[in-house]
């Protein structure tokens, strides 16, 4: 593949990444206005569970597509660095690998600490 090529994967990729939040995002936001005005506070046991259960299940599906999408772009970068007299972007793009480390890293930190916070407000 070209370094044109690998670049225009490179920014499917990204938008892979940023859709595969959208789901994750609009389900916190919608349980997150639910809790702030207190609709879990007289809610039964049954309720709060499948709140629970639905928002871990769509938080980890999220997560496995975006580490999907991590582990691919990955092997992109590692392509895209076997070219040689890459352009500037192509060397930034090439040069992100860390980047993607730090994401999964966030990604992973700050489900579990929106899953317990969730599961505090709701118990």
């Amino acid at each position: 593949m070209t370094e044109h090529d690998l670049i225009q994967l490179w920014n499917d990729k990204r938008r892979q990444l940023i859709s595969a939040q959208m789901h994750s995002v609009i389900v916190l936001a919608v349980f997150s206005v639910l809790a702030v005005m207190g609709y879990f506070n007289s809610a039964s046991d049954f309720a709060k569970l499948f709140a629970l259960l639905t928002l871990g299940t769509i938080g980890a599906l999220g997560i496995l597509t975006q580490f999907a999408v991590i582990r691919e772009s990955k092997m992109l970068i590692e392509d895209l660095g076997r070219h040689e007299d890459l352009s500037a972007i192509g060397k930034s793009i090439a040069a992100s690998g860390q980047y993607l480390v730090f994401t999964q890293v966030m990604m992973i930190g700050f489900s579990v600490a929106l899953l317990v916070g969730f599961g505090l407000v709701v118990a």
